[in-house]
């Protein structure tokens, strides 16, 4: 009798345990898709108002379970991610934390995008590209520190994070100022070629946002974004800053979704799990997808069967606003679903 009731327990207490219990992997998928301009408040524009929308999708990552595994083996929109290859090897809490910074940083940078293309004048200063991160197994790696402050490469200064991205520009060794404590230092670091969100590109193994800058802006922009990190939003964010503050119809009754990172001379850079960033755009119903162009191909290919949206593939922010400005798709904002609102409380 024991026996006979003992085996029903043991398979509830299996099937809980396979639906709760974490293990040492994520499942990343489609996330959600967030609407931009009712995130952003522009001083003295409490009226501006974007004919459609600009959303940003996200891809949403869950704990692995036995269940959620067998599920990601067999449905197509779903991968297992180690935690190492999602958080480089830190704490979960500390990757958030640090991804949700990335994006506090880059919301400034996307702003002055935005407004020097609107034609408005903007004055950034800086005073070094700080290092936040040294990365295992790169260049950096026992030469650089956290802490770090780098002020030129090659005797050419560098004051911000973008300006020594730009000067790491092929394999030959780099002569790096840096200060460190209080002291200048000089280091030498030879930069490998690495992919990084599929473009090859040369790296030294840092983590670096901008070190003390010092903006000028002619407007007061305030961006809310709940819990969302990274710098993939930043092409999305800019477009939508730059249809709030110009006369110019950008969106022109589209909902344009799109993802790609921002640098502060209009570079658009590739990002991370695009296929799932168009397939939540689709599912919300967007018409446009927004994307770097060097993964337009691949943003092309993930579009599902039966949708109609239309990718662009973009370099550069001038060619984004180019490329919305051509004859719309639409005349009037279709019905999406599935859109996140803004929380956010502009009068806080």
């Amino acid at each position: 009798v024991l026996r006979r009731a003992f085996l029903p327990v043991t398979a509830v207490v299996l099937v809980l345990a396979g639906s709760v219990v974490p293990l040492p992997a994520y499942i990343e998928l489609p996330g959600s898709a967030v609407g931009i301009p009712a995130c952003v408040a522009v001083a003295h524009r409490a009226d501006a108002r974007v004919n459609g929308d600009f959303l940003f999708t996200t891809v949403s990552q869950r704990e692995a379970t036995v269940f959620n595994l067998l599920l990601a083996a067999v449905v197509d929109d779903q991968r297992v991610v180690p935690p190492r290859d999602l958080m480089g090897g830190v704490r979960r809490d500390e990757y958030l934390k640090r991804e949700r910074q990335v994006f506090l940083d880059a919301t400034e940078r996307e702003t002055i995008v935005a407004l020097d293309a609107a034609g408005l004048a903007v004055t950034v200063r800086g005073s070094g590209a700080a290092v936040a991160d040294v990365l295992p197994n790169t260049p950096a790696d026992g030469v650089l520190r956290t802490g770090d402050v780098i002020t030129a490469v090659n005797g050419e200064p560098v004051t911000t994070d973008d300006a020594l991205v730009s000067a790491i520009d092929g394999p030959p060794a780099l002569l790096l100022s840096l200060r460190r404590n209080g002291a200048s230092l000089p280091r030498t670091v030879r930069p490998e070629i690495h992919d990084v969100d599929g473009e090859r590109r040369p790296v030294i193994g840092v983590r670096i946002p901008p070190h003390d800058p010092q903006v000028d802006l002619p407007l007061d922009v305030d961006v809310a974004s709940g819990d969302v990190g990274g710098p993939s939003a930043g092409l999305m964010l800019g477009l939508a800053i730059y249809d709030l503050i110009d006369d110019i119809d950008l969106a022109a009754g589209r909902h344009v979704a799109g993802t790609g990172t921002l640098t502060l001379d209009g570079t658009v850079g590739p990002i991370s799990n695009i296929d799932l960033k168009v397939l939540a755009a689709a599912r919300t119903g967007a018409q446009v997808f927004v994307a770097p162009s060097s993964q337009a191909a691949q943003a092309r290919a993930a579009v599902p069967d039966g949708s109609d949206l239309r990718v662009i593939g973009v370099d550069t922010f001038d060619e984004a606003r180019a490329g919305l400005r051509r004859p719309a798709d639409a005349t009037s904002a279709s019905p999406v679903s599935g859109v996140r609102t803004c929380e956010f409380d502009h009068s806080a």
